[in-house]
Parts: structure tokens; C-alpha cells; sequence
């Protein structure tokens, strides 16, 4: 069963007893419409690889098997996908970090939320350009993006979102999800970044299996 309250109020929660594909994508259902991956698949395997065995302009081929910075997924699109599904199957070492929103806007200076809800960025992927802000609106419902690999600072009120969160303050904020076999992640795209943990010793191979649910491309 899904925590919702958990994941209303932390922004992610884990769910146990999710030890197939299946029951992977039956969880996604749950909670909304999974969004197939351009391949027409809804789950996407995610390895950790070299950069130089990378697809290019992915995460991968930009840090390899280091480390991967705090972001939101889908960025680029309209509205970004509304949740992720994760779950990790081989070597469970690797933590997946996560760092709420609020804990970036709401826990610091007014000044900081001043700058997200001002701040412009300009948005570039292979296949689009444009300029978006960090703050959109679905309906009633509002989110927050970003993803340093795409949007980069346009305005004043940018730049100095851009120290924020390179701020270490901030940073103390950061959680870890440890995997366990049999576990799922839900996370709430909108309300809370992501990113890869650092590396365990003699890794071996590890695969994140994701679904992408809700979200406009």
C-alpha cells in the first residue's frame, strides 16, 4: 500500500512487496496515467555506465558512474511528469538522494522564494528552445522544476537561485533513499529533486527500472 500522506508530506515514500515489473507498473497505475518512454515501454532501465559507453547529452554520458546532481525529471516538458516510480534491482547499495523544494524555499530567507517565483531560465534540449520559469501551474495545482543540465539562468533573479542551491546549507537538507530488494520509491516530481548517490565500493551492476506517471511532454 502507498503512503499518501507520507507522500504528501515528505514528497516521497517507499512500498514495500514490489518485487516484479508488473507489480512495478501496477503500483504506477495506481496512483495515475504512466507516460510510455519514446520506445513505447513504460518502464525505462536506467545502468550505471562510463561516460564513454553513454548516450550522449544523458546524465551518463556528462558524469559517467559518478555521482549524478540533484534534479527534477523531465524538465523540459510543459509540465514535468507529476511522479516517479523507481525501483533498483542488482546492487542496492547505491542510495538515491532527494531534497524537497521546501527545504530550498521555504527554510531559508524570504529572499529565496523571491528569486524562484521571479527567476528565468532558459531552456535547452537537442530538440527545443525556449523559456521557462521554475514555478508552473497544471489546473489548481502548482510544481517547481529544475535541472541544471537544461535550464540555465536568464535573469538576475536565476542567478541567484543558482547559488542557493549550490548553497551547503541547503545541501544538510538532502535525504537518502537506501534500496532494499522488494522496494519501490514513489516520488513527487513536482515538490522534490533527485539525484545518485555516490558509488559503493566494487559496485556491481545496478539497474533503476522507472516510470514516469502523469505530466505533459
Amino acid at each position: 500500500m502507498i503512503d499518501l500522506e507520507e507522500l504528501q508530506s515528505r514528497g516521497w515514500t517507499l512500498v514495500p512487496g514490489v518485487s516484479s515489473r508488473a507489480s512495478l507498473i501496477e503500483l504506477a497505475h495506481l496512483i495515475g496515467s504512466p507516460v510510455p518512454h519514446p520506445n513505447g515501454k513504460l518502464v525505462k532501465e536506467v545502468r550505471v555506465m562510463p561516460t564513454e559507453s553513454a548516450k550522449q547529452r544523458t546524465l551518463s554520458s556528462r558524469f559517467g558512474t559518478d555521482s549524478f546532481p540533484l534534479h527534477t525529471d523531465t524538465a523540459f516538458w510543459r509540465v514535468p511528469a507529476r511522479y516517479l516510480i523507481l525501483r533498483v534491482i542488482g546492487d542496492t547499495r547505491r542510495p538515491t538522494t532527494v531534497l524537497p523544494f521546501r527545504s530550498i524555499i521555504n527554510n531559508r530567507s524570504n529572499s529565496v522564494l523571491d528569486w524562484a517565483e521571479r527567476s528565468v531560465w532558459y531552456l535547452r534540449t537537442p530538440s527545443q528552445s525556449a523559456y521557462c520559469s521554475m514555478r508552473f501551474r497544471n489546473g489548481t495545482s502548482t510544481g517547481w522544476r529544475f535541472d541544471a543540465q537544461c535550464m540555465f539562468p536568464a535573469n538576475s533573479s536565476a542567478r541567484q537561485m543558482t547559488e542557493a542551491f549550490e548553497n551547503k546549507a541547503i545541501q544538510q537538507h538532502t535525504e537518502e533513499i537506501d534500496w532494499s530488494i522488494g522496494c519501490a520509491a514513489v516520488i513527487s516530481n513536482w515538490a522534490v529533486l533527485h539525484g545518485r548517490g555516490p558509488a559503493p565500493i566494487e559496485e556491481r551492476e545496478r539497474v533503476l527500472e522507472r516510470i514516469y506517471v502523469g505530466g505533459e511532454a
